[in-house]
């Protein structure tokens, strides 16, 4: 997910040329265990020094001529493991089991650098994250299960960002994409519009709010403008000051300013930020190529519909393959049935996802590349 900033105590942070083999209407089957989200453990060879481990997801056929669509899953900012765990669930497995009900493979990685991945994740930046991405589609094309003319991503926020630099034409990097919750705009607007929804639904007061979010463009534009340490960390105080006279309300002690000024100047000299900032998709999505899914949650703060639709529909304009934009009613970030949207919900939410998205899902892939749909048979053996 696209971190809450410096929120003290929040959260940390056209289908191609060619018309492939469809899979035959009655190919496609799971064994119980592919039915719930697993698969055999793979492991995809990336840039040198970084080993991908993921699960490998794929329906059975009796029909060894028959080659699946698959996707591969791309997670949000912040090292995550293959599934997206967030206080304990797990949304890509639960749209893989989703996937794979409707004759559609999937691989979910962990992050470089994290759980059984390799590579030092810390010092990736979104363009490394790409890179990862595209030596697991290119993983996928290689596989003999797999058909591939028909793979696609699955991106959930920085992930969706991810999916629509690799859904740009000319070359599109995979044949289709769905884009959960995908900023439309920089990434220092992503992290300002996401600061002040978050304000507003904590009743910040205006003049407060607007002093905060100030504060937090004037370092941004120093920090893309690629200003020093020295100039840096005034700015950076004066916006620890403002945060921390929102969320508390006794006056904070100057060792606790002192570590949270530490804390944003680490944040902000990181790769990651450093490229993130800056970093604006709207070329990208007027360039789309592939078919598009893209999924907003109404009450997401973190990626709200109310900031980051527009780009999508002012690029469907001109873009060579033209989006499908749908709002979910009353879903947060996470794609849950939500009250407010706010991070601190997350946890208080008993479902994953909202039950309809992941089957959404799955529905528009097999639309958009014309899979034939059948209830898949129960097979006793295991998965491949």
């Amino acid at each position: 997910m696209i971190a809450c900033w410096l929120i003290v105590g929040a959260v940390s942070f056209c289908p191609r040329e060619s018309q492939p083999q469809e899979v035959a209407p009655s190919a496609a089957r799971v064994t119980p265990a592919v039915a719930q989200g697993d698969g055999v453990e793979v492991r995809v060879s990336s840039v040198e020094g970084v080993t991908l481990a993921g699960t490998f997801v794929v329906p059975t056929s009796d029909d060894a001529a028959v080659k699946f669509p698959a996707v591969v899953f791309i997670t949000g900012s912040g090292l995550q493991d293959r599934d997206e765990t967030i206080f304990g669930h797990k949304p890509f497995r639960v749209i893989a089991a989703a996937l794979a009900q409707h004759g559609i493979a999937s691989i979910r990685c962990d992050d470089r650098g994290f759980a059984k991945s390799t590579g030092d994740g810390k010092l990736a930046t979104t363009f490394d994250f790409l890179e990862d991405a595209k030596a697991q589609v290119a993983w996928l094309r290689s596989r003999p299960e797999i058909d591939p003319q028909k793979t696609g991503v699955v991106g959930h926020s920085e992930g969706g960002l991810i999916g629509v630099l690799m859904a740009q034409g000319p070359d599109a990097a995979m044949n289709f994409a769905v884009l959960l919750a995908p900023p439309g705009i920089s990434g220092a607007r992503v992290i300002v519009t996401q600061s002040g929804d978050i304000y507003a639904q904590m009743g910040v007061a205006a003049g407060d709010a607007a002093f905060a979010l100030e504060c937090h463009r004037e370092m941004f534009d120093a920090v893309i403008a690629g200003a020093d340490e020295a100039t840096l960390k005034p700015i950076m105080r004066r916006l620890v000051e403002a945060q921390l006279a929102i969320v508390m309300k006794t006056k904070p002690s100057e060792a606790l300013i002192e570590s949270s000024v530490a804390q944003g100047m680490a944040q902000v000299n990181s790769p990651w930020m450093r490229t993130f900032l800056p970093l604006d998709p709207a070329d990208a999505i007027a360039k789309i190529s592939v078919p598009t899914l893209v999924l907003f949650g109404e009450h997401d703060v973190q990626v709200s519909p109310k900031h980051n639709r527009k780009p999508f529909e002012d690029g469907a304009r001109v873009s060579p393959m033209k989006p499908e934009i749908v709002v979910i009613a009353q879903a947060n970030h996470l794609f849950q049935t939500a009250q407010t949207g706010m991070p601190d919900e997350y946890a208080s939410i008993k479902e994953t996802m909202n039950p309809a998205v992941p089957t959404l899902i799955a529905d528009w892939i097999v639309r958009t590349l014309s899979v034939p749909q059948t209830p898949p048979a129960v097979a006793p053996t295991s998965s491949p």
